[in-house]
């Protein structure tokens, strides 16, 4: 349940007062409680709002809605973006030069920014692919690779099937295609043809399948693992980062998270690959 109640905006009231009042009974004794909490509430609105310019899905409207916002402008891990913002803020602390956090608001704006001009870029880009392909989608989204705002995974949704494609887009420059694979929607129709939805096997796919937003797929290679299709080592692939493993023969077990990792040097090599734009084998 990351990124849930902790992160709703209706929260940033109580977590910035909590703050608010252990910075001025700890630390901050001489600023008025007012000032304090004026930042710390502040701090907690943009944590859940920083966060949702990524992928994961955030519960932003809890408890009105349940919904996961995801906007899809930047990786969840960015260092481009972190280690900026973290050089200006510690050294204006050090340097007590307040200018510098300043530049690294106006910097954060300007990678976002970027970033959600990549993500317009690249969606218009998966629209077009489905249309030359005589696809007519339902659903489109894109997202950034790892680390970079260069290297989007695509993924729209025709009747029950899922396209996966991949996406290098640079300024100035021609994309270029990675063309990936289909895969067979894992839809709530396919699951409860599977398993009776009131048990727990059933309760647990749904609950996956509201924290992947629905991308749900059974892996080509392992059927009885359901993977979150948002995410995977490569941006043009349909094995995932991460799913739960399917116990149909016993539906009041507990489905258990599995991971997917490809350490390989040859990986990382052919994702720095499609980073930088160059063709693939």
């Amino acid at each position: 349940y990351h990124r849930h109640f902790t992160h709703a905006l209706v929260m940033a009231p109580v977590i910035g007062l909590l703050v608010a009042g252990l910075c001025k009974v700890l630390f901050f004794r001489k600023w008025s409680f007012g000032q304090l909490a004026a930042f710390a509430i502040a701090g907690a609105m943009t944590h859940g709002l920083l966060d949702a310019c990524t992928s994961y899905g955030t519960s932003l409207y809890w408890p009105f809605d349940d919904r996961r916002e995801s906007w899809d402008v930047i990786s969840i891990i960015d260092p481009l973006f972190t280690l900026p913002l973290i050089g200006l803020i510690l050294t204006g602390w050090v340097r007590k030069q307040p200018g510098l956090a300043r530049w690294a608001v106006l910097y954060c704006l300007a990678y976002l920014s970027l970033g959600l001009f990549q993500r317009e870029r690249s969606e218009a880009f998966a629209r077009e692919l489905a249309a030359s392909r005589d696809h007519v989608p339902t659903e489109v989204t894109v997202r950034p690779s790892l680390a970079n705002t260069l290297l989007w995974r695509i993924v729209y949704q025709e009747g029950d099937e899922y396209h996966v494609d991949a996406v290098w887009i640079f300024p100035g420059r021609p994309p270029r295609l990675y063309a990936g694979s289909t895969v067979a929607a894992f839809t709530e129709a396919k699951a409860r043809e599977l398993v009776g939805p009131e048990t727990v096997l059933g309760r647990d796919i749904e609950r996956f399948r509201h924290f992947s937003q629905g991308y749900l797929y059974l892996n080509p290679e392992m059927p009885s693992v359901v993977g979150d299709l948002r995410y995977a080592m490569m941006p043009d692939s349909v094995h995932p980062l991460w799913g739960i493993r399917l116990y149909p023969e016993d539906p009041d077990r507990h489905v258990s998270l599995v991971t997917f990792r490809d350490p390989r040097r040859e990986t990382f090599n052919r994702l720095w690959r499609m980073i930088t734009g160059q063709p693939i084998p």
